[in-house]
């Protein structure tokens, strides 16, 4: 059975908001948030110029489920979902926009 689509001309951006945690020397996790704009006709990705990445922590890690403040979900390598858990360590947390240096292609 055949189907017509009709596809608007140029680009179809969406914008994907990106969560990682970084460990850091101390031991300590950094979060780290990115907003990233995705063509999904091309597949293609590129970062956002006007949107900085925010850095937030620091975080440790924890193993109660209902002590927390960020939870990651993540597929293992048995294709199950699991979660780490963070908490903030509140006395010296803290958020910062950082600057990314420009990419040469």
């Amino acid at each position: 059975m055949s189907r017509k689509n009709i596809h608007r001309a140029g680009p179809d951006n969406h914008d994907e908001i990106i969560t990682s945690f970084r460990i850091e020397k101390d031991k300590t996790y950094t979060k780290v948030t990115k907003v990233m704009r995705r063509d999904w006709k091309t597949g293609g990705i590129k970062s956002l110029k006007k949107n900085k990445p925010v850095e937030e922590g620091p975080y440790e890690l924890t193993t109660g489920e209902d002590q927390y403040d960020e939870k990651m979900e993540y597929e293992d390598h048995n294709g199950s979902m699991t979660a780490i858990y963070f908490k903030k360590i509140a006395e010296d947390f803290k958020r910062v926009e950082i600057d990314e240096p420009d990419d040469e292609e």
